[in-house]
C-alpha cells in the first residue's frame, strides 16, 4: 500500500460534557493502514498525544486513534485490556499495570483575561475551594474537574492549607464551586465568566489566549519555572498498559518514538516538560 504524506490522527471525544456534540466530531482518516493502536483516556494529555500521533503517522503505515475521557477511564481500559495504552495525567500504583512517563506538566491556575488578580498563593486557593473564602475580595468562585480526573486527583494533592492539609482529603468543596468534565469545558466556564470573578485549574500546556494563567507565589505558570522547580504544581503525563498483555511491536515502536529525541522535540514545542 501506498503512504500518502497527509495521514490524520482520529480523534474521538467521550467526556460526559462533551456527548451532545459528538455526532459532529469528524472521524480523520485516509486509506486503511495495515496497523491499529488504540489511546484512551486523559483529556490533558490527549492534546499532547495527538501532536505524537500526528507526527507518527506521517511516516509509519499505522492508524491511531486517541479517545479522550479521563484518567480513571483511561486506567481502567488499560487494566480491562480494552486499550493499547491508558492516559493518566497522575501518578499511578498499580500492580496490573506497567507506567510510563512521557511528560511533565504544571497545573495552571486560571481566570478570565479581565479578572484583577494576578498572583494566587495556593494557601488562598485552598480556602476558597474549601470554605467558600474569596481571594483579595475579587475571586468569588471556583470550577473543578470530576472525581476520576486525573488533573483533579493532582490539583487535590498539590493544593494545601496553612496547617498542610490537602484539598483532596475534603469530602465536599464549598458551594461556590462548580464541576465541570473536561479540560475544554473548564476553559469555556473561566473565558465566558464575564465577571471576572471564577477561577480554574487545567493542564499547563493547555493554555491559550482564551484565558490567562495566574501566578503562584509569584511565580508563572511556564516548562521552564516547571523544569527547574520554581513552579510547585506539577505533575507526571503518564501512559500505562496492562503488564500481562504487554505490547505489540507497533505499540512499542510508538511509545519508543514517545520518547525519543524526536517526540521529546514535540513535548517541549507542545508546552510541556520533556523527560530526556
Amino acid at each position: 500500500m501506498n503512504k500518502t504524506k497527509n495521514k490524520k490522527v482520529t480523534a474521538i471525544v467521550l467526556s460526559a460534557a462533551m456527548l451532545a456534540t459528538l455526532g459532529s466530531t469528524a472521524l480523520l482518516g485516509g486509506c486503511s493502514k495495515t496497523a491499529e493502536i488504540n489511546i484512551s483516556g486523559s483529556s490533558s494529555v490527549s492534546p499532547l498525544m495527538l501532536n505524537l500521533a500526528a507526527e507518527y503517522e506521517k511516516t509509519h503505515d499505522v492508524s491511531i486513534i486517541v479517545t479522550t475521557s479521563d484518567s480513571s477511564t483511561g486506567i481502567t481500559e488499560a487494566k480491562e485490556g480494552k486499550n493499547d495504552l491508558g492516559m493518566a495525567s497522575k501518578a499511578v500504583s498499580d500492580d496490573a499495570l506497567t507506567t510510563v512517563q512521557i511528560a511533565t506538566d504544571g497545573v495552571a491556575i486560571i481566570a478570565n483575561n479581565a479578572c484583577e488578580i494576578t498572583d494566587v498563593t495556593p494557601e488562598e486557593v485552598y480556602e476558597l475551594y474549601a470554605n467558600g473564602t474569596p481571594i483579595q475580595g475579587k475571586i468569588v468562585a471556583a470550577v473543578s474537574r470530576e472525581a476520576g480526573s486525573g488533573t483533579y486527583d493532582a490539583f487535590g494533592d498539590l493544593i494545601k492549607n496553612a496547617e498542610g492539609k490537602k484539598l483532596k482529603s475534603l469530602s465536599a468543596f464549598a458551594s461556590c464551586v462548580s464541576v465541570q468534565n473536561a479540560t475544554l469545558s473548564v476553559k469555556t466556564a473561566i473565558s465566558s465568566n464575564t465577571a471576572a470573578n471564577t477561577i480554574g485549574y487545567i493542564s499547563m500546556g493547555s493554555i491559550d489566549d482564551t484565558v490567562k494563567a495566574l501566578m503562584v507565589k509569584g511565580v508563572a505558570a511556564t516548562a521552564e519555572n516547571v523544569k527547574n522547580g520554581t513552579y510547585s504544581l506539577s505533575r507526571p503525563f503518564n501512559v500505562v498498559y496492562n503488564t500481562e498483555k504487554g505490547l505489540s511491536p507497533e505499540v512499542k515502536a510508538f511509545l519508543d518514538f514517545i520518547l525519543s529525541d524526536a517526540g521529546q522535540k514535540i513535548v517541549s514545542e507542545s508546552g510541556y516538560v520533556d523527560v530526556k
